[in-house]
């Protein structure tokens, strides 16, 4: 029995109550996965939200990069990131905006010290990098922090 085989065959038959018991079913796997082989679980979370919303931050995600960030943490909340955003006229996902802006505090807190101008420049230039990868924010802040 190919299991492959099998749910392509419920997905292609598009019937909604297999979709909802597929869906309890893998729910009820991963719950099983995470207990006993986190890394993997989290691995799965991760390729599932790519699936459904593609590779963007939300702001749950935002705020969870932002507090693990060392030496400082949180600078800035979204809501004045969001304030920053208008008042410099730059317009990037919020998220994004969010998570560079405080990580830039974190990092060049020694360099910038408390001139805003700076942070917002290096954060416009850091999303804005024309050689990068596109979703570069997401790649970088779910890939290279500990």
């Amino acid at each position: 029995m190919d299991i492959e085989e099998i749910i392509q065959v419920i997905v292609d038959n598009g019937r909604i109550e297999d979709m909802h018991e597929l869906s309890d079913i893998l729910e009820d796997t991963i719950e099983i996965l995470e207990q006993y082989y986190p890394e993997k679980y989290k691995k799965y979370e991760m390729k599932l939200y790519e699936m459904a919303y593609g590779c963007v931050l939300n702001e749950e995600m935002a705020k969870e990069i932002v507090s693990k960030m060392r030496p400082y943490g949180e600078k800035w909340t979204i809501e004045e990131t969001s304030n920053i955003q208008r008042d410099y006229g730059v317009g990037f996902r919020p998220e994004d905006f969010y998570v560079v802006i405080n990580s830039a505090y974190n990092d060049y807190n020694d360099l910038f010290a408390e001139d805003i101008e700076k942070y917002v420049r290096f954060t416009s230039d850091f999303i804005n990098d024309e050689d990068a990868k596109q979703d570069k924010v997401y790649i970088y802040y779910t890939t290279i922090p500990e």
